[in-house]
């Protein structure tokens, strides 16, 4: 008796149903995807090493998405790929600037990973926080890299959880100019197009442009969760709030409405000519500053959010002397936060409350590879930066004018006697960093790779740092390969940490005098966070196309950041700020420690089923931890308490399934018990965190090629309509009121349909 569905067509709804995944490695070329598992492992790929190498060698944990698969599972942006990716947990929608969060190995927070455009910086050159989304492409990529665990030895800083370095696409010998055009729209009136164009010129030049624009008007949560009173928006008709500190009636007029649109672009061009590269990446992103509070308590209206821009130019030129190959590279990298970013929310009386930040960065670098023999490589190489960075601002009561002397007042502190308010202070940061790091790669004998490397940096704002590595990659048998890593690294103190500062100020006295009950203040002499990581892997090819991958780590950070009194801490301000008194004074300093360790298992299996080829893993993964006491603010009891922003245990189910001219892609995301900030109780060993349930987020991707040039795709975001929440910042289901969520609820069910263009 014949199945209802062909025998492809029904493997590929049994994996939607129960999500299956890829394997790691694949492209969308003839020669690597008619590749087994075990071929697919000498791939070689830059960023574990930063020079080209195998997969299977490389000493780091790494994962390797090709274009094949950003096609096959409708990848829109890095923030898609990131959601599929073992070991890490995405939270969205959680907080003002930032919008999402990750954690990942325990370690949580996107500053941690230092984000690459073929090799070249992309992140903030301040070390900020920013989203991911549009802002940062996949839709020019040949493929992305995805490394595991702290990579300062090489990269420097901010590179603690790992590297994540998008390799462009190139044009081909031919000088036919490759086009690759796509259009997409979906639900809750989501649009994104984007366009890919590469011509080489003649043998020796080849130019590359790409651009790519999204805006997502967003579900209205009002409306879609109305049986949630944390989402009541009533209010916003009176224009009076009902805020935890009282109703606020604010002057500047509210809309009526629940409003959280996102935009976001990214642009990218290069010219290659002979050993010389020119390139210029510009991304941009736009998000609500309410993420993370209530509508009572932060306003959703289209005008009160965050746009945040970085501009990236680089050239480099890179020579082949014998055995000798040289890098050459000039970097100049811009950080931009809008000066009509604005907050409104319970701490600004509702009234928008403009931020303004800026930071610039100049990079050199050279580099020289030496492969003394087969057996030796050695890598060394020399930085130079200089940082000019204008910490964000306070809140200020109108937007700073660019390209001003820069000045503002202080939102609400314009007084009958003081009509010009409090002038607002600003903090200008100008330190250089040099480098100096140098690498040795050997193999004592074919079944050995050792290396050997490290870096040590000199900044003039927070002082020295070294940070070594080491790698052992052994092959036990023809088909078992071990891998022991350690690292260091290290995350600087982003401009707005050291010198961020907030709060408010007020009069009883027509403006005679000012007090204020509390301040946010800089503490210059914040320094780098810390960490050290020690990781074993086992890879097992049960077969050449079925490999178990065993991976454990223990990973160590100290000097986290906390909040502390002032007057218990730096003693800078003795209750006093510019002459004006001060109740409570906070600081940031580095009094915080953490231990995460766990591991995974992953079991990959590429086979064929009739006509269909089929690429599978299957992945579960532990993660835990404890937060240690802080000397300034000791946890209740004096004990340890488990670290949060986890789910102890995630599971991944993903494939990719190619039948002629259809792929489909589903993948599911299975998350455990979440941990939030809020304390649940202390009578244990170790202090025990407040949890929210988990949940199964299933995201299936289809796409059909009507002919070779033209095709159509269609995605399809949390298939199961799960009304899930994710873990933000300070929740707390103790609190009643609150002023954020108990557990940020995400988008419901989202579709979207486009064609692409490729010639």
């Amino acid at each position: 008796m014949k199945p209802f569905l062909p025998l492809p067509r029904l493997t590929c709804l049994l994996l939607s149903l129960s999500g299956s995944i890829a394997v790691l490695a694949q492209s969308d070329t003839g020669r690597l995807e008619n590749m087994s598992l075990k071929e697919l492992l000498n791939v070689k790929v830059a960023a574990p090493s930063k020079s080209m190498q195998e997969i299977g060698l490389a000493p780091a944990a790494v994962i390797l998405v090709t274009r094949a698969q950003i096609r096959a599972r409708g990848y829109q942006s890095l923030l898609d790929l990131m959601y599929d990716l073992p070991e890490m947990k995405v939270d969205d929608k959680i907080l003002s600037g930032i919008r999402n969060g990750f954690t990942v190995r325990g370690t949580q927070g996107i500053e941690k990973f230092l984000l690459l455009l073929d090799g070249v910086r992309i992140s903030s050159p301040s070390g900020e926080a920013m989203p991911v989304m549009e802002n940062y492409p996949v839709n020019l990529a040949e493929r992305v890299e995805i490394v595991y665990g702290p990579a300062s030895a090489l990269y420097g800083a901010d590179a603690v959880s790992g590297v994540i370095n998008i390799i462009t696409r190139k044009p081909g010998s031919s000088r036919q100019m490759i086009v690759d055009a796509q259009s997409a729209a979906g639900s809750y009136g989501y649009t994104n197009t984007s366009l890919f164009l590469a011509k080489r010129l003649n043998d020796d030049a080849d130019l590359t442009v790409s651009a790519q624009y999204a805006d997502d008007p967003g579900p209205d949560y009002s409306k879609l969760y109305r049986g949630d009173s944390a989402y009541d928006v009533s209010a916003y008709s009176t224009g009076t709030l009902p805020t935890l500190y009282g109703p606020f009636t604010p002057v500047a007029p509210v809309k009526p409405r629940f409003e959280a649109p996102l935009r976001a672009y990214n642009v990218y061009a290069a010219a290659h000519i002979n050993d010389f590269t020119l390139a210029f990446f510009r991304g941009y992103s736009r998000t609500p500053t309410a993420y993370g509070n209530n509508p009572a308590n932060a306003l959703y209206n289209r005008d009160v959010s965050m746009a945040q821009s970085v501009n990236t130019a680089n050239a480099s030129y890179q020579r082949t002397l014998g055995a000798i190959r040289t890098s050459t590279s000039l970097m100049s990298s811009e950080y931009n936060l809008d000066p009509n970013s604005n907050y409104r929310n319970l701490y600004t009386a509702m009234e928008p409350a403009y931020k303004y930040s800026t930071c610039s960065e100049v990079r050199a670098e050279e580099q020289l590879d030496y492969k003394a023999s087969e057996k030796l490589h050695f890598t060394a190489g020399a930085v130079y930066e200089r940082h000019n960075a204008l910490a964000q601002s306070a809140d200020l009561e109108k937007p700073v004018k660019e390209g001003d002397y820069v000045h503002g007042i202080y939102l609400g502190s314009r007084s009958l006697y003081r009509p010009e308010g409090l002038p607002a202070q600003f903090y200008l940061i100008k330190y250089h960093n040099t480098g100096a790091y140098a690498q040795a790669q050997m193999i004592p004998y074919s079944r050995l790779h050792i290396t050997l490397g490290a870096r040590v940096e000199n900044n003039s704002w927070y002082g020295s740092t070294f940070d070594p590595r080491a790698a052992i990659v052994f092959n036990a048998t023809r088909r078992t390969t071990v891998k022991l890593l350690y690292g260091s690294a290290f995350l600087s103190p982003a401009p707005t940490e050291a010198y961020g500062q907030w709060g408010s100020f007020y009069t009883q006295d027509s403006g005679r005098t000012y007090h204020s009950s509390f301040l946010h203040l800089p503490n210059p002499g914040l320094k780098p966070i810390r960490s050290n990581n020690l990781e074993l892997g086992i890879r097992h090819n049960l077969t050449d196309n079925l490999i178990l991958s065993l991976d454990g780590y223990y990973n160590t950070l100290r000097g986290l950041h906390a909040y502390a009194d002032d007057n218990n801490s730096t003693r800078l301000y003795n209750n006093s700020f510019n002459g004006i008194p001060v109740d409570y004074i906070e600081v940031f300093v580095n009094d915080g420690r953490q231990k995460n360790y766990g591991g995974s298992l992953q079991l990959n299996w590429k086979f064929t089923a009739g006509n269909a080829h089929v690429n599978v893993l299957a992945a579960a993964s532990y993660t835990d931890g404890v937060q240690e006491e802080e000397s300034s603010s000791p946890a209740p009891g004096n004990k340890d308490m488990q670290i949060d922003f986890i789910s102890p245990w995630m599971g991944y189910l993903q494939g990719d399934i190619r039948e002629g001219r259809l792929t489909c892609s589903p993948r599911l995301v299975l998350m455990g018990r979440q941990r939030l900030t809020g304390i649940a109780d202390t009578a244990g060993g170790v202090i025990r965190r407040q949890t929210i349930p988990g949940y199964a987020l299933l995201n299936i991707s289809l796409r059909y090629a009507l002919t070779d040039h033209f095709s159509l795709f269609a995605n399809l975001s949390n298939a199961l309509n799960q009304h899930y929440r994710s873990v933000g910042f300070n929740m707390d289901l103790k609190k009643t009121p609150s002023e954020v969520f108990y557990g940020q609820r995400e988008d419901p069910i989202r579709v979207l349909a486009g064609v692409n263009l490729t010639f």
